[in-house]
């Protein structure tokens, strides 16, 4: 079942107007859309615990799912457009529009400039959606905690040669996953209590693991699997992630992971 949280404009920094100007295009045009990357954790894993995110950003990422390519360029069309094929401007801000769905080819999306987007996770975080009220009026899609974990993962595949930041926020996503909201469900969780000794901090990040598996076919779990399964691959995101616990937690979120694989019955 979809969280639903609803939080007054005071609780974070998104630019409610953007998401409404991006959200009524959807729905103009029938196409699906989640809300993803800062926004979507400043939504619901910073508010929701009473944080303001560490570093602050007013961009704007969202996913649609787009039969075919054209329908993706009549989403764009009505927007001024920016440095990027896929980025548009809304208001003054940034607003980069990822496809998936119909225009992937094996989780992948190519666009006439060459370039080529890497898009699992995002048909799976389409799947099971928060909700987030953001002002009276103004509902939207966000993906979960536990699919943004695996977003993190990656992403800080791809990006982490130039750029470590995706690792230091996965260390934010796991630890959250045990407070706020978040920390009545870890306690309920008994196969994720059971596995980490009930500590509960690691039980969340195991959940986390666990919830995320089973949003994924076993084809497409394997882009994350690589990761956590990679002993090499494994220990440098633990190091970029840069905290004393980062590594119990990832070490617990790799084991929900592959727990979510065979999920108890």
């Amino acid at each position: 079942m979809a969280r639903v949280f609803s939080l007054g404009r005071d609780q974070h920094d998104v630019p409610v107007d953007v998401v409404q100007v991006l959200d009524n295009r959807a729905r103009e045009l029938s196409l699906p859309m989640v809300l993803i990357g800062a926004a979507a954790r400043d939504l619901c894993v910073h508010a929701p615990l009473g944080e303001r995110p560490p570093r602050a950003t007013h961009d704007v990422d969202i996913a649609v799912a787009v039969p075919r390519g054209e329908a993706l360029a009549e989403f764009l069309s009505v927007f001024e457009r920016a440095r990027r094929v896929h980025t548009v401007v809304i208001h003054g801000v940034e607003v980069d529009v990822v496809p998936f769905g119909g225009v992937e080819r094996d989780g992948r999306v190519a666009f006439g400039d060459g370039s080529v987007l890497d898009v699992v996770g995002l048909a799976e975080a389409m799947r099971g959606p928060d909700v987030v009220a953001l002002a009276e009026g103004v509902t939207v899609k966000v993906a979960s905690i536990e699919m943004q974990a695996a977003l993190k993962v990656l992403a800080w595949r791809d990006r982490h040669v130039q750029n470590a930041k995706d690792a230091v926020d996965l260390h934010e996503i796991l630890a959250a996953g045990s407070r706020g909201p978040y920390e009545e469900e870890a306690w309920g969780d008994l196969a994720a209590l059971e596995a980490c000794d009930y500590v509960l901090d690691l039980a969340g990040a195991y959940r986390l693991g666990a919830l995320s598996r089973r949003a994924f076919t076993a084809a497409r779990a394997r882009a994350v699997a690589g990761v956590l399964d990679d002993p090499v691959v494994f220990a440098r995101l633990g190091t970029q992630m840069s905290h004393l616990s980062s590594g119990e937690l990832l070490d617990a979120y790799a084991r929900g992971f592959r727990r979510g694989a065979h999920p108890l019955t």
